[in-house]
């Protein structure tokens, strides 16, 4: 996994959960794709994302919607050698959707998996009086 890109944002969630939460995404890009990017950036309507995009075979456009789905595993017959309960989506979303964001998944045009998060950015002093409170 490589950061291609990290620009500055402040987002208010549980520093610990959000940590958790792309984290899991992080192990499901570098542990299904052959190689994983992981992007940082702000954005012009107030919104932080982090893109993590791997090389892997992604997931089959029917089976795009169950992704969240506690124990969901696209092909449980041939991944048993890979460690993990099927849980590492699940527990990302509900920590992302706790702090107001989201996460979308999607097949990349070019083959492989995108995983985006989104977050309302907030303005760092504001982020910086929130956390000492």
């Amino acid at each position: 996994v490589t950061v291609t890109e990290a620009q500055p944002v402040s987002v208010r969630a549980n520093r610990l959960g959000l940590a958790r939460a792309l984290r899991n995404l992080m192990i499901n890009a570098a542990t299904h794709g052959k190689r994983a990017s992981v992007m940082v950036e702000g954005s012009g309507n107030d919104k932080a994302r982090v893109l993590i995009e791997d090389e892997g075979p992604g997931i089959p456009p029917e089976l795009l919607g169950q992704v969240f789905e506690p124990f969901f595993r696209v092909d449980p017959g041939r991944r048993q050698n890979i460690p993990g309960a099927g849980l590492g989506l699940t527990i990302a979303r509900e920590i992302v959707q706790r702090a107001g964001g989201d996460i979308k998944i999607s097949n990349r045009a070019g083959g492989g998996l995108r995983q985006a998060v989104e977050l309302a950015q907030v303005e760092e002093l504001a982020a910086v009086k929130s956390a000492a409170e």
